[in-house]
């Protein structure tokens, strides 16, 4: 769940310089204090891992953690501001490295208003902001965002669980992933005019449409508009940014459904960490993800032949083929 504060601090380009995505934590005395601190932290700083090992983007992000028994299991407060249209799209274009980025692209209108609500605003966290060039700000506290946790129902690892608790890392996990930007601005404090947020524009019907409404249960995540991966939450009570779980999970047809870090509503006993769908929808965004060397499968296929393949989400590879062994030339 998250809640949006308005940054009206003063607008400066730039980006935050380092060396990779790096996730900086503050501990409330609420974990520090607590009995089972280590534990807690310990769970929250895997789930950081697991963010900053599928991000290469030099980017601080500054959280500060707070446990809190009277919420229902967690989120997040996280700073937000509007800015151009144009200058996002521009971003994204200027920042376009992988396939999916350039699918995206290709079905986004270059425009100067978003293809949704028409608006020429558009709606994101600071984090995302910063890494686009948009903004040098933190929030006004110094923090991009506070994420909120019961762990009093939490399960801390993942060797030894209560069937009955949730599970503490994929929980941070889906409050972080908010906090960088995966989150719609849809919801009843806002019109039908907008302004949308980044995730938005990857909202589309069964009948391969943008959406942009509350009303009924047609929402899917999109890259392209034509090959829906994830089916988004409609349900009031849980984020429209997440995904589908209160009447069970969805998956594309001929796949199995299986519960994902971005689910609207989790289950006890069980435990994910960031799967495909979470990361292409940062990775379309502006974030940029890390290269996996592919496994390249080598099969005979006939005389002197052999059949080369790989992951469907690689385009392809680079062969060269030597003829001359004894000599040092490649053809």
């Amino acid at each position: 769940m998250k809640s949006h504060l308005l940054s009206l601090v003063l607008i400066l380009a730039g980006t935050t310089s380092g060396s990779a995505l790096t996730i900086v934590p503050t501990y409330d005395g609420s974990i520090t204090n607590a009995a089972q601190a280590v534990a807690i932290t310990n769970a929250i700083n895997v789930a950081i891992q697991n963010l900053q090992s599928n991000l290469t983007d030099d980017l601080t992000v500054k959280i500060l953690f707070v446990s809190d028994a009277n919420i229902g299991l967690g989120q997040s407060s996280t700073w937000f501001n509007n800015w151009p249209y144009s200058d996002y799209l521009s971003a994204l274009q200027a920042r376009a490295t992988s396939r999916n980025d350039a699918l995206a692209l290709s079905k986004t209108p270059a425009t100067t208003t978003d293809p949704l609500a028409n608006n020429s605003q558009i709606h994101m966290t600071l984090p995302l902001g910063r890494l686009l060039g948009l903004t040098a700000n933190f929030g006004s506290d110094g923090f991009d965002s506070t994420i909120s946790l019961n762990t009093t129902i939490m399960n801390f690892t993942r060797s030894s669980i209560d069937p009955n608790k949730y599970d503490l890392i994929a929980t941070a996990e889906h409050e972080i992933n908010e906090v960088l930007g995966s989150s719609s601005n849809l919801g009843p404090g806002t019109g039908p005019t907008g302004p949308i947020a980044p995730i938005d524009l990857f909202r589309y019907t069964t009948n391969l449409v943008r959406t942009w409404t509350t009303n009924g249960d047609d929402a899917y995540f999109s890259i392209d508009g034509t090959n829906l991966l994830a089916r988004f939450n409609q349900q009031p009570d849980g984020d429209y940014g997440d995904f589908w779980s209160k009447t069970g999970t969805w998956s594309p047809p001929g796949t199995t459904p299986a519960a994902q870090v971005q689910d609207a509503f989790a289950g006890p006993g069980v435990f994910q960490d960031e799967g495909p769908n979470e990361l292409a929808i940062l990775d379309v965004i502006g974030y940029t993800l890390a290269s996996t060397r592919p496994t390249l499968n080598i099969a005979a296929s006939g005389v002197n032949q052999v059949t080369l393949s790989w992951p469907s989400n690689f385009t392809g590879f680079v062969l060269q083929e030597r003829t001359l062994f004894g000599g040092g030339t490649w053809t």
